[in-house]
């Protein structure tokens, strides 16, 4: 390609996901870095979410879910603790070698209660069968807590992220092949510019990404601040304003909606586009559906299935007022399955070839995908 073009490509958990990494929400909350056990009732709330179907849920699910645990809350200048003043006086004189003594037989149901809220824990040895391990922290407030608990998911989460295997297999994915030659056309007449969701180090894993300009919209675990949070709320008060993401004191986004404006092509990657991150998109398809626009976009975004298809059609249908049909009217737009290449085997050729691949390539990674 001999014009010079920009291009944006956006990355979202799909993109990790493509790649093989257990990056899903539910593998964090089954880690033993997730802060389950913390007695927040922020946490206390989102153990009793999805609690038969984890697998299906998003990491924009959590962010709603951070919204509703405020909204939902009858007072939340006051917020109503999930451990009644019964069981806080209680634990402040609980000894877990007396229950091994058998002393609190004539409480066992206040105890039975600590248990199944995850204030008590049950211990792996016979002599401490029961333990509370984070008793000094039950005398402070729940708001005091819920701050504190955000701040666990985040440490945990990075935790968990730097300790996850890269395998060498990623290669063949359809995420590694679209990075990998987008980075590499940025060398060439084309500016790329690389925009990540995800908290993963993207060059950990795509050698030939060392050198791309890339941008962390909510932080690197690399550098241990990432942010999570929900989007602006005016409705929220200020004791719970720590739920936004804007909030967080290394939110500094970059200039993604300048770049979204400005480019050639955007490549969107496994990104629900969702209503948590409206600020970054819904100036950028409004623009696409204006008529007034003479700057047609060529628009492609890899999804999973025929499923996340239809709520990505949805979450494009709301950001455009309503006018999807304009967006495709108006732009090179097209849908691409990584789930389902052999729908979409055509459109993910074009694709790789108008980007540096060689045909005979092309057509044996396609090959491989059909037949994995």
């Amino acid at each position: 390609m001999s014009e010079h073009r920009k291009i944006v490509l956006i990355l979202g958990n799909g993109f990790d996901l493509d790649l093989g990494l257990k990056t899903s929400y539910k593998d964090f909350w089954e880690s033993e870095f997730c802060p389950k056990d913390y007695p927040a009732p922020l946490i206390h709330h989102l153990n009793q979410c999805w609690p038969d179907n984890r697998d299906a849920v998003k990491w924009y699910d959590l962010e709603n879910e951070l919204l509703k645990y405020y909204m939902d809350m009858a007072s939340p200048s006051n917020p109503k603790d999930f451990i009644t003043e019964e069981e806080k006086e209680f634990l402040k004189g609980f000894e877990p070698y007396k229950w091994d003594y058998g002393m609190y037989r004539d409480q066992v149901d206040i105890v039975q209660s600590l248990v199944d809220k995850r204030v008590i824990l049950v211990a792996n040895n016979v002599i401490r069968s029961l333990y509370v391990p984070y008793k000094e922290d039950l005398s402070q407030s729940p708001v005091w807590r819920d701050r504190k608990a955000l701040q666990m998911i985040r440490e945990g989460l990075c935790k968990y992220l730097e300790a996850l295997k890269y395998e060498r297999e990623a290669r063949d994915t359809v995420a590694y092949q679209v990075l990998q030659f987008l980075a590499i056309e940025s060398e060439g007449t084309s500016s790329v510019a690389i925009y990540s969701f995800n908290y993963t180090n993207v060059k950990h894993f795509v050698y030939s990404a060392k050198d791309a300009d890339i941008h962390y919209l909510h932080g690197s675990c690399s550098d241990g601040k990432i942010i999570i949070g929900t989007r602006d709320e005016r409705e929220i008060l200020e004791n719970y304003d720590f739920l936004q993401k804007s909030f967080d004191p290394s939110y500094n986004p970059p200039a993604l909606v300048a770049d979204l404006q400005d480019a050639d092509e955007v490549v969107i990657f496994g990104h629900s586009i969702g209503e948590n991150d409206r600020q970054y998109f819904k100036a950028f398809f409004l623009q696409q559906t204006n008529f007034a626009n003479t700057h047609r976009k060529d628009i492609t975004i890899f999804t999973r299935d025929a499923a996340s298809e239809l709520q990505i059609k949805r979450s494009l249908e709301r950001m455009t007022d309503w006018n999807l049909s304009t967006l495709f009217g108006l732009n090179n737009l097209q849908i691409i399955k990584t789930g389902d290449i052999k729908e979409d085997k055509e459109k993910l050729f074009k694709f790789l070839i108008k980007h540096g691949k060689d045909e005979l390539s092309v057509r044996e990674f396609i090959g491989k995908l059909i037949n994995h």
